[in-house]
């Protein structure tokens, strides 16, 4: 990977002031709480590329590399 994991636990605890994600100690509550929906990797990655309602893209912000090191992190630390 081109990201260690503590780098992309970073990058999505960053995720946390709208969503819980346990692993990366994060208890938004706006949007999903990822432990309980454990989103697939497909759909966290279109999320956090193209966004939907409240949840902005993160398309012009993250490098598409990073987009997906981010999406397959929640899926997996979500256990789906």
């Amino acid at each position: 990977p081109a990201r260690s994991s503590g780098s992309i636990t970073r990058s999505a605890s960053s995720c946390g002031g709208c969503h819980t994600l346990a692993d990366a100690g994060t208890t938004g509550a706006v949007g999903s709480n990822f432990d309980e929906t454990k989103p697939s990797s497909e759909l966290t990655l279109d999320r956090v590329t193209n966004g939907q309602g409240g949840m902005p893209s993160f398309k012009g912000t993250l490098t598409p590399q990073q987009l997906a090191d981010v999406a397959a992190y929640v899926s997996s630390a979500a256990g789906s």
